[in-house]
């Protein structure tokens, strides 16, 4: 009987200090006079219902944004940590821009873990690291290189054009149905394959094809992962003893055999391929540093590795796989629900197909079509790719607005959170958020002061963004030029309140139906 007294006693004296430890951080907020939610010990304010697909949690956090209209910032606790929500425009600007130089790096678990492949990414790198590595990577993304690209991406939208014509004549009916996040998928999938492995792999023919089935297996965010990332911000040392991975280290593998093998090859046979890889290998060269830029230290470049140019294609691939195939799905889901929309795009889209004389759409008439481009502008207000950025605190420092008032005072390692889908549908920011239109980006009407951060703020902004609305755009082109988007049976009519978890992806899928134009 003594032994069970000791153990329930030693067992209420853990679970107490356990309970201590986890809200131990709990009064940071309201010392710091900024609004937040009553948190739960251990947890905090993360719901875990919604990350694990219960809840319409960009519902939810769209609601605590209006609930905190007014304050400059406004807070949670993820699991221990505080996270302060940045709510006021004035203030974005200076942390994203004014004020970068306090405010440089991302609050990323993978700059940890230096056992990790993603450590070396750019998305994942530090002070003077990333401003070497961003300043390397950026000539490969201008317009020109975008253009030696373009061909590859086309190619691309094409074959998912022909798959969509076999499925038509194969059925019975004018029309097909398609669940559209496999569809896009597998374009993302080969466009990334292509262009950034360098390898040509038509996912629509071969289904089950090793690049997409391992693709498919490291973007998915199970429950497990979710608790991986839970422990590296709870207890980062002991996961790092533990050599626990958030990523399959088998899946890495692979990739990395596919990037070492193409630079092997393309070196020692003189291969050039207008692809990522190439791009990156003559970054490795410092051919496509400015030759009147003095500043850049040679012996950088010299440094770079295998690993460091392997780190930025998984960033590609994670940046293409998910967020251009739930872009694509979400800007088709609201043409097929807006037909005034889609006639005047088809328009646009024919008139230019006519100009052509049957050679092939080129890049620069595709960036020159204002009315595709005013859809994916608001298709990517209303339905931002990332429904968050931060930036991490590095020094001391009070940030005030144009008129002397103190918005916030920001002190080093605090972690602040840009909003960016609570923001873009904030009717302070847009009026009536939820409504699909084009028009608020017709030239003259787009305001200097409006909030429009799909691919974030400031010089830490993604850098792929000019290469995401070319591919969004080629499939856009290809698809209105051949087929009529139209709802089917099971597209959801209230897709916010569809959404589950941050996936970004309905619960039962984005369905359309699709008609042959004649």
């Amino acid at each position: 009987m003594d032994q069970w007294m000791v153990a329930l006693a030693l067992l209420i004296t853990v679970l107490v200090l356990l309970y201590k430890w986890s809200v131990a951080t709990y009064g940071v907020l309201s010392a710091r006079g900024v609004a937040h939610e009553k948190p739960w010990p251990l947890i905090g304010n993360i719901p875990m219902k919604g990350m694990i697909g219960g809840l319409p949690v960009l519902k939810k956090m769209i609601e605590m944004h209006a609930k905190h209209s007014g304050c400059p910032v406004y807070g949670i606790y993820a699991l221990r940590d505080a996270v302060f929500f940045v709510r006021d425009p004035e203030l974005i600007k200076l942390i994203g821009i004014k004020e970068f130089d306090h405010f440089v790096n991302h609050n990323s678990m993978h700059h940890n873990m230096q056992e990790s492949i993603l450590s070396k990414s750019l998305i994942s790198l530090r002070d003077g690291r990333w401003k070497e590595m961003r300043s390397i990577l950026t000539p490969a993304f201008t317009g020109s290189k975008m253009r030696i690209m373009y061909d590859l991406i086309q190619s691309c939208s094409e074959e998912g054009v022909i798959h969509m014509r076999e499925q038509l004549e194969l059925s019975q009916d004018a029309s097909i149905e398609l669940e559209m996040k496999d569809y896009f998928t597998r374009f993302a999938n080969d466009v990334i394959a292509t262009v950034a492995f360098g390898i040509s792999i038509n996912s629509f023919r071969r289904k089950d094809n090793e690049f997409f089935r391992i693709g498919q297996a490291m973007s998915r965010i199970g429950a497990w992962s979710v608790v991986k990332a839970m422990l590296y911000a709870l207890f980062p040392r002991l996961m790092k003893v533990l050599r626990i991975q958030v990523l399959d280290a088998k899946n890495i593998d692979y990739f990395s055999s596919l990037v070492t093998a193409a630079m092997r090859y393309r070196h020692e046979h003189k291969v050039v391929r207008p692809d990522m890889i190439h791009l990156l290998m003559e970054a490795k060269q410092q051919r496509l540093a400015d030759p009147k830029d003095k500043s850049k230290d040679a012996q950088y470049y010299a440094r770079l590795t295998d690993d460091d140019l392997l780190a930025q294609c998984l960033l590609f691939f994670f940046a293409g796989f998910e967020i251009i195939s739930a872009s694509l799905c979400f800007l088709t889901h609201e043409l097929c629900l807006n037909p005034v929309v889609q006639d005047r795009l088809y328009a646009e889209v024919l008139a230019v197909h006519q100009e052509l004389k049957g050679q092939p759409l080129t890049y620069d008439k595709l960036t020159k079509m204002k009315y595709l481009d005013m859809v994916v502008l608001e298709a990517l207000r209303k339905w931002p790719p990332s429904i968050s950025t931060d930036r991490e605190c590095s020094q001391d420092i009070d940030l005030f607005s144009e008129s002397g008032q103190k918005l916030f005072s920001a002190r080093k390692g605090d972690v602040l959170q840009i909003p960016i889908f609570s923001l873009h549908h904030d009717p302070e920011n847009y009026e009536d958020p939820e409504l699909f239109d084009p028009e608020r980006f017709a030239e003259g009407h787009a305001a200097e002061s409006r909030i429009y951060l799909p691919f974030g703020v400031g010089p830490r902004n993604c850098i792929g963004n000019r290469m995401a609305l070319m591919e969004i755009k080629s499939m856009v082109y290809q698809l209105l030029l051949n087929f009529k988007l139209l709802p089917a049976e099971r597209t959801p009519r209230d897709l916010l309140n569809d959404l589950r978890g941050h996936s970004l992806k309905p619960k039962y899928g984005f369905w359309l139906k699709f008609e042959a134009r004649q």
